[in-house]
């Protein structure tokens, strides 16, 4: 062997520690000390086995008897090694156990304190609510005490007060029947005033025709004479009856002439941007001033209307306008002139204001609608009116301008070709057309009308007829109407000296009648 080689193995052996060189030793002496102790436990516990085995259960724990537990005792059907098992798993539980229980004490005592405290909270509170619930039932079995004696008394007074009420609407049905009773009487004594002067006023024109045939004939002159002084004699008291007709009674005759209230063509009305238009060529949707928008245009006959001179307005004497703060007819007014007039129309206008400016002076627009009438249209009992414009909106009529008319000589007219003079199937007489703006009415509608009658128009057309248990549209209901989802820009409508006409079988009212029907007087 080389030196080098020798080299490495002494400095090897020179850096072993105490168990490098002993260690095996060391562990064979550990091993033989533990079979010995073994051994000599194993002596013991066999030779004191009995006093262990009547002390079993305080001594089977020990650190001694747990190795041996088998060996010294163990029960039937148990092996010696499975019993020392089950034995040192028992102890093990147990000693870790007490080990346990005392190493958890504190903690055991800390959560034993708070566990207390909170069981006493939970008392303090469940006090709370108990005294909360007694406040409770004491306010509710108060607020009941209350109540019960509020409706004690309130129950009794409220009959009390319904009672009274019925008590006043019965009041008010007698004294309302009474009223319109005496109304209707007034009514029918004046329509029979008025069939009196006019039987009166036929009497005298026919004596009086009947007088000049007697002049003009020379050798009838002497019944000429005599009936010139029965005429006389009959005119006189006659007269005087007819004026206290006419002027305290205000009965007027009726001469089956519609009163028209209208303008001359050539009238100018301003406009809202400062200029002037005839008022025959205004349109739908023009403004006039004030942004008093147009909402129709109506074309009616002279025939029948007397004209007036006022102002430099060429206007019809039944015309309304306002004098002193309140409203007359231009024939009342001082300042009206007769006017001899040949043209054969007239012209007027319906506005969302419903007043007509000329020249500062305020007139009613076709409708007429002012005080007491105003008000008969705002409680329409269809819509509320809560501006001017709303009657337009939502109460105003007309047909598409593509509805058959049929005339007398059976021949089918388009409602918006109908021409003043026209004359209908069943005699009606047109003296006036109308035409209305459609595209700012609040709703347009397709209506079936029974007996494959289906017409177009805005949402108010008043119906004649006794077989159809309504007079207006706006009850119709919603399975008998559709709502048109495009609007006719302008919509047509008729005035008749009958004021209705026919479309197919169904008679409705002209034009008027969409706001007549609100009138208390006129419905």
């Amino acid at each position: 062997m080389d030196i080098t080689g020798i080299q490495n193995i002494k400095k090897m052996y020179e850096k072993l520690n105490y168990f490098d060189q002993y260690g095996g030793n060391l562990m064979l002496f550990i091993i033989i000390t533990l079979v010995l102790l073994i051994f000599i436990s194993y002596c013991y516990v066999k030779i004191h086995a009995q006093p262990i085995i009547d002390d079993w259960p305080n001594q089977r724990c020990k650190p001694s008897i747990i190795p041996f537990a088998g060996f010294i005792t163990h029960p039937e059907g148990i092996s010696a090694i499975d019993y020392t098992a089950q034995n040192f798993t028992n102890c093990t539980q147990n000693i870790l156990s007490s080990i346990t229980g005392t190493a958890v004490e504190p903690l055991t005592f800390v959560v034993n304190i708070f566990k207390n405290m909170v069981a006493e909270i939970m008392d303090s509170i469940q006090f709370i609510r108990g005294m909360f619930d007694k406040i409770r039932t004491l306010f509710q079995t108060i607020s009941e005490e209350i109540m019960g004696r509020i409706l004690n008394f309130m129950i009794p007074l409220q009959k009390i007060i319904i009672s009274f009420k019925d008590l006043l609407g019965k009041v008010e049905g007698s004294m309302t029947a009474g009223l319109f009773t005496l109304l209707g009487s007034y009514y029918a004594l004046k329509s029979l005033m008025g069939a009196i002067a006019q039987f009166i006023i036929i009497i005298l024109i026919s004596l009086a025709v009947l007088i000049a045939i007697f002049w003009i004939i020379p050798f009838t002159w002497g019944f000429a004479i005599s009936n010139t002084v029965i005429f006389i004699a009959i005119a006189i008291p006659m007269i005087i009856i007819l004026a206290f007709f006419l002027d305290v009674l205000k009965v007027q005759p009726d001469l089956s002439i519609p009163q028209v209230k209208c303008f001359d063509e050539n009238t100018l009305i301003d406009m809202n941007d400062g200029t002037q238009k005839k008022i025959s060529e205004i349109k739908n949707g023009d403004l006039l001033i004030d942004n008093n928008e147009v909402t129709s245009i109506i074309k009616v006959e002279t025939k029948g209307s007397i004209i007036y001179n006022f102002n430099n307005i060429i206007v019809s004497d039944s015309h309304i306008v306002k004098y002193n703060k309140k409203w007359i007819r231009v024939s009342e007014h001082p300042d009206a002139i007769k006017y001899n007039y040949n043209k054969p129309f007239l012209y007027c206008l319906n506005t969302s204001n419903k007043i007509i400016q000329i020249n500062n002076i305020i007139f009613t627009d076709w409708d007429e609608i002012y005080e007491d009438k105003l008000i008969d249209v705002k409680l329409n009992g269809h819509f509320p009116i809560k501006k001017l414009n709303d009657i337009h909106t939502y109460l105003d009529s007309g047909f598409k301008g593509e509805t058959k008319v049929q005339l007398k000589n059976k021949a089918y007219k388009e409602i918006k070709e109908i021409e003043v003079g026209d004359i209908l199937l069943n005699g009606e007489r047109v003296y006036g057309i109308v035409k209305i703006n459609g595209s700012n009415l609040h709703k347009q509608f397709e209506y079936n009308l029974g007996n494959k009658l289906v017409v177009e128009g805005g949402p108010n057309l008043i119906i004649c007829n006794e077989k159809i248990n309504y007079n207006t549209t706006l009850t119709l209901e919603n399975h008998f109407k559709k709502t048109l989802y495009k609007k006719h820009n302008q919509l047509y409508h008729l005035l008749t000296d009958s004021k209705t006409f026919y479309i197919d079988n169904i008679r409705f009212y002209d034009y008027n009648a969409a706001i007549d029907i609100f009138l208390k007087k006129i419905r």
